[in-house]
């Protein structure tokens, strides 16, 4: 009887095994009939570019967080490394002397002007800026429709007291209306060559990238992108961009880091006459330029990505002899080789 039993096993295995390979050819041939129905179709398969090796083996970069400060340290001290203490007190000197200047100008000051609240409290000091910034910080956490409505006193379910006890509503305002940043006065007329749409606050934004580099190395992986700052206020800067959710806006040419989105360096765009693009060269490739150039990341092996806007086959050849590695989508009116243009001749 066990005799019986294992040749019945050995033929219920055998069986299986005959209807899984019977059952493959099936789904073979269905699929190769399939296959001959539908004109042109190729299989995909996946190209790895002959200088990858080079890339992963060249770059030699110490990447990560460089001198922070230890990891249990309060968030405060990560905010003081780009709003650092000297920054903050340039500031509170241009704001004074930008408030002597206004109220000097000023032949008389109407009775019940915001602006006496400025004599009675005295000058803008360095504790009263963090103040003001803590009070701007929270603003954007606590939102309301007006600026008076974070010092309201009628409903009790509206009340803000933090605010009360940080400022009075005149004061801040008053110090809202004398922020100032830079003594770099900008000479109105536009036409003049000294004049820059940025001077008032380019301090802020070399400060920033200055920063930025100092405290942290990207990785290999490096995107450029715009980014855009949606406003309809009045600047030779707004940009008018259909296809974008807030039409009017600031434009941002932005290198990041591809794997955390840590911004390294960023440019803002000041418009077409006062940052023009050199004579025989694609926007997007002086930007891309412009970016790397301005972190040294030249010869160093990254890796940039970028979108169709930046990409042609002579920025990625120009990237090339510089010892960076471009990936991109390409617009198929840009200028290509025949063979990537149309693959299947």
């Amino acid at each position: 009887m066990s005799d019986i039993s294992e040749d019945s096993e050995v033929s219920d295995i055998e069986s299986d095994t005959d209807s899984d390979v019977d059952l493959a050819q099936e789904i073979t041939e269905s699929e190769s009939s399939e296959d001959e129905n539908m004109p042109n179709q190729r299989p995909w398969f996946r190209i790895y570019p002959p200088e990858i090796d080079e890339m992963q083996q060249n770059f030699a970069e110490n990447v990560g967080l460089q001198d922070a400060p230890p990891r249990n340290s309060r968030p405060i001290t990560y905010f003081f490394l780009f709003m650092t203490m000297d920054f903050l007190r340039q500031i509170v000197r241009e704001t004074n002397r930008y408030a002597a200047d206004y109220i000097a100008s000023k032949d008389r000051i109407q009775r019940f002007s915001r602006l006496h609240d400025w004599f009675k409290v005295g000058v803008l000091t360095l504790r009263d800026l963090k103040a003001f910034l803590a009070v701007i910080l929270n603003m954007g956490i606590n939102k309301k429709p007006v600026i008076t409505e974070y010092w309201n006193t009628k409903f009790a379910s509206q009340s803000t007291k933090w605010f009360r006890d940080m400022f009075s509503r005149n004061r801040f305002q008053v110090i809202l209306k004398f922020f100032h940043i830079t003594n770099n006065a900008m000479i109105p007329n536009r036409d003049d060559p000294q004049y820059s749409p940025t001077g008032k606050f380019q301090c802020f934004v070399d400060l920033f990238n200055e920063k930025s580099k100092q405290y942290y190395t990207p990785n290999q992986s490096l995107s450029i992108d715009e980014n855009f700052i949606g406003t309809r206020g009045r600047s030779i800067m707004i940009q008018y961009i259909p296809s974008k959710a807030a039409k009017f806006g600031v434009k941002l040419w932005v290198l990041a880091e591809s794997i955390t989105g840590y911004i390294v360096h960023l440019n803002v765009y000041k418009g077409k006459r006062y940052d023009p693009t050199p004579a025989g060269m694609l926007q997007g490739s002086y930007v891309v330029n412009s970016l790397l150039d301005s972190c040294s990341f030249f010869n160093k092996y990254y890796h940039v990505v970028t979108d169709s806007f930046f990409t042609s086959i002579d920025l990625a050849k120009e990237l090339l002899r510089k010892g960076t590695f471009m990936t991109g989508t390409l617009r198929k009116n840009r200028a290509m080789p025949s063979s990537i243009k149309k693959p299947d001749n």
